[in-house]
């Protein structure tokens, strides 16, 4: 399987560096960019990966359109397909104007940054185009670097928000926790590491478990104990209203917010 990116910037790369820790060969990686060549360089030299100036989109299996979201159609307008599968990772582009403007079957890809580590999470939004081969072929590959949720034009704004946006809101809260650590005498390194590896833990358990969060936390949390006392104090400042909202508004289109009910699951 040979693959073609269209730019080089920080999502291009943390693809890159997954599917290499992954097992695919850097020689089956092409890199293109239009506005920074030394950038490639430092992509050839630091991964190994084959880089061009000037692209024959039809030599490879895949080509990932990775620039500018303003930049993606005209860019694709720009070409003759005949060959590959086309995936974008530009946010706010449909794979319908993706298959209009190319002939080809189509699919949007939302990563996020943990793709780099195989510990992401990617929205596939399939075109009308696409057969059972398509979607097969774009799922392994992106699974090759965490997992993956198929979304469409109603879910994929709150899967961006979701997978995107709350990254930044988990490091908000991480900020938040770690100067009772650094108060206590730990250093800050430490403290965010114990902060860290303490959720990083927990993710990983609920990703295990079909079991209610409430009932996830009534295991850790002993009637009158400190963690029921700490719950108590996130309950009481109405934790869960605050984070729905940051969500929702992240999750919104243009000035719309998004109608659906977020539940605790």
């Amino acid at each position: 399987m040979n693959l073609l990116m269209v730019g080089a910037g920080s999502m291009s790369e943390a693809l890159v560096r997954g599917w290499i820790d992954s097992g695919l060969s850097p020689e089956s990686i092409t890199m293109t960019n239009r506005s920074d060549r030394a950038r490639l360089d430092q992509l050839h030299n630091e991964l190994g990966v084959q880089v061009v100036e000037e692209e024959d989109v039809n030599a490879y299996d895949i080509v990932i359109l990775a620039m500018q979201p303003d930049g993606v159609l005209p860019y694709v307008r720009s070409k003759t397909w005949t060959a590959p599968l086309l995936v974008s990772v530009a946010a706010h582009i449909e794979p319908a104007e993706l298959e209009a403007a190319s002939g080809l079957p189509a699919v949007c890809a939302m990563p996020n940054t943990p793709v780099a580590f195989r510990d992401g999470m990617t929205g596939l939004w399939f075109g009308p185009e696409t057969d059972e081969s398509v979607r097969a072929t774009t799922t392994a590959l992106f699974e090759r670097v965490g997992r993956t949720a198929v979304t469409d034009a109603k879910t994929m704004s709150a899967f961006m928000a979701a997978a995107g946006c709350s990254p930044a809101f988990f490091y908000e809260i991480v900020g938040s926790m770690t100067p009772v650590l650094t108060d206590a005498g730990f250093d800050e390194a430490t403290a965010r590491q114990i902060v860290a590896q303490a959720m990083k833990g927990s993710a990983e358990l609920l990703l295990h478990e079909s079991r209610q969060t409430e009932e996830l936390i009534a295991d850790v949390a002993a009637p009158g104990g400190p963690t029921d006392r700490g719950v108590g104090v996130l309950r009481a400042r109405d934790l869960s209203d605050v984070m729905s909202s940051a969500l929702r508004e992240s999750a919104k289109e243009g000035h719309e917010s998004v109608d659906t009910t977020i539940d605790r699951v």
